[in-house]
């Protein structure tokens, strides 16, 4: 059975309009992007992807079908090539004002010498970006809501056409390489467990300090900021495609985060170390609740778990260092006594639960 006329013309000119913009047969269509350009072009082209999709459910003859999906591929490669340039074009790396933790610190934190941080000593604690505040959890607009239309609009027909998968690899590569240009910005480094390990414990001290500052910006800010930017993208299209999306774009920088805290957590105990592993569990231990927010979903409970374990570990660590200092205090005890009478300064009460 053919399809009625007004079908068939309405077909025929949506085809015409893909393939106009065919990039692989099109020099201009190579040189031009769709987006960039007037919104009557823009909504056109969605028009005609919308036609195309359509006329797949009714089409019956094979040369239809046929015709139709050719259409439909030719069409999501173009909305793949536009979904990226959008998010690239939009893809600024965050202002230092942006990337600061307005929760006090302890006063030895300050020190950090890491060249965000003597940029920040300069600048308002207070972002210029508009966020709302959940508890401690600031979420930056991270892109234009006009964008973010645009993005919603490609995000919605690549994901009907079966193309969800291309959709988030290509959202994750590149929101991904923002996050690691904050990263860098923050003076997290990409070191591994036995990396860490094998630094000397002086060079590790102020790496510590950086990384309370950075762990804190990092949960409240940056990874915050980018599941809000994933939910107005993709909430409500598909099951936990937003979701889906913010881990391709922030499991990874996560998992590089936290398994520094990890290598603390499991090296050779010393006195020495006590107080900043003191320092690590108090931060994560403020931080968990936060954690516990942004990494709200199943997807996200590796996350959770591995800063639950950290934080166990650190705990661990602590009351091990204790125990061995304590036992080696009650073999050796001082004949010198303390000037004044007065508590060790290297005494310091802690309460594990």
């Amino acid at each position: 059975m053919e399809p009625p006329g007004n079908d068939v013309v309405a077909f025929e000119s949506a085809e015409k309009i893909i393939l106009r913009w065919d990039s692989t047969a099109s020099e201009d269509a190579r040189e031009k992007m769709i987006f960039a350009g007037d919104r009557y072009e823009i909504d056109r082209y969605l028009q005609a992807v919308d036609e195309i999709q359509r006329s797949m459910e009714f089409a019956t003859l094979s040369d239809d079908q046929n015709k139709a999906n050719s259409a439909i591929q030719i069409a999501m490669a173009r909305l793949e090539d536009e979904f990226r340039n959008i998010l690239i074009a939009h893809t600024t790396p965050m202002e230092a004002e942006s990337l600061t933790d307005s929760s006090p610190l302890p006063e030895e934190d300050y020190e950090d010498d890491s060249p965000l941080t003597k940029d920040l000593e300069h600048q308002e604690s207070n972002s210029s970006c508009s966020y709302r505040p959940t508890n401690s959890i600031r979420e930056i607009d991270l892109m234009p809501s006009d964008a973010i239309y645009d993005l919603r609009c490609i995000a919605e027909r690549m994901i009907l056409a079966g193309y969800l998968r291309e959709c988030i690899q290509v959202y994750g590569s590149v929101r991904k390489s923002a996050v690691d240009s904050s990263f860098r910005k923050l003076g997290i480094e990409k070191l591994s467990i036995g990396d860490i390990q094998r630094l000397e414990w002086e060079i590790l001290e102020t790496k510590i300090r950086r990384w309370i500052r950075a762990a804190k910006v990092c949960v409240r800010i940056l990874f915050a900021s980018e599941k809000k930017l994933c939910e107005q993208i993709f909430e409500g299209l598909g099951i936990a495609t937003d979701d889906a999306c913010f881990m391709e774009t922030i499991k990874g920088p996560a998992i590089q985060l936290f398994n520094f805290a990890e290598a603390i957590s499991i090296s050779r105990r010393s006195p020495e170390k006590l107080f900043k592993i003191l320092d690590l569990h108090d931060a994560l231990s403020d931080l968990l609740v936060d954690i516990e927010i942004v990494f709200d979903s199943k997807s996200s409970e590796s996350i959770r778990v591995q800063a639950v374990e950290i934080l166990s570990r650190l705990a661990e660590a602590a009351r091990g260092i204790l125990s061995e200092f304590e036992n080696a205090v009650l073999r050796e005890p001082s004949k010198v006594p303390v000037p004044g009478g007065t508590i060790h300064p290297l005494t310091r009460v802690k309460v594990f639960e």
